[in-house]
């Protein structure tokens, strides 16, 4: 199961576009259908209410489940109940956003409330969207798969010898190896399975490093690169720094 949105970049520009213009959509039409018996109240209020509402809760969401995914995935915990653990705790925020934006715009329709009327609406809404553009982006990879021109792939000749580095190229894998290179339509993952060794190692969310492939490493600022036997500059994300500096890869003494 992937989380990392169609194309591998979660967190991204491209990745925010899709996720807050999913958001816009989702809160005009929860505004203009009115739930919860919120249609009594005019609709440019409704509509405002639940724009606010799922663009913000968007943020909230798709800064803080990524957050708590990385972490227990990193404890060794099993990703259904990450996700369900992260699902609830990201609810509270979400439900105290809520219950400020409703008492502002509309404090006579929820004077009735209870804490725990907002946390359970705040958790069932965050659930159901959350399933919704799981099931949206799923569908974008689908499509994007499907819809994508067939690839002719170098002969097994041109690209033989151990593999030097994987690299992300939209939903394919660029399997990078001395004599060239070839494209395979699968995630990263499982191209770490099928053609990676133990001693490499991921270091970016798009790229993964054969250990006898790393000949030095570069530093622009607070970035790193890992310079490769065939000329390849491989970037190396923030959070596996140390994990690159553990196997010694950085040149640092």
């Amino acid at each position: 199961m992937e989380f990392e949105g169609a194309n591998g970049e979660i967190g991204g520009p491209r990745w925010w576009a899709r996720a807050l213009s999913f958001a816009a959509v989702i809160g005009v039409l929860i505004g203009v259908i009115g739930p919860f018996g919120s249609y009594l109240n005019p609709m440019p209020l409704r509509v405002l209410d639940q724009l606010v509402m799922t663009i913000s809760g968007t943020v909230l969401a798709g800064t803080l489940i990524p957050l708590q995914l990385r972490v227990g995935r990193r404890a060794g915990l099993p990703l259904p109940f990450i996700l369900a653990v992260a699902i609830v705790l990201t609810a509270v925020p979400i439900a105290a956003l809520s219950a400020v934006v409703s008492m502002l715009i509309w404090p006579w329709n929820v004077a009735h409330y209870h804490v725990s009327n907002w946390y359970f609406e705040a958790l069932l809404m965050l659930t159901a969207l959350f399933a919704l553009w799981v099931v949206l982006e799923a569908a974008q990879r689908a499509w994007r798969v499907a819809g994508a021109p067939a690839l002719a792939r170098p002969a097994s000749g041109l690209a033989v010898g151990p593999v030097i580095c994987l690299q992300t190229e939209d939903n394919y894998v660029r399997v990078h190896r001395a004599e060239g290179s070839t494209l395979e339509l699968m995630p990263l993952h499982e191209a770490i399975s099928r053609f990676g060794r133990a001693d490499g190692l991921q270091a970016h969310r798009g790229w993964w490093v054969a250990a006898s492939a790393v000949e030095g490493a570069e530093r622009d600022g607070r970035n790193w690169r890992l310079r490769l036997a065939n000329g390849l500059r491989a970037p190396v994300a923030r959070n596996r720094v140390a994990d690159v500096r553990a196997r010694g890869w950085l040149g640092e003494g």
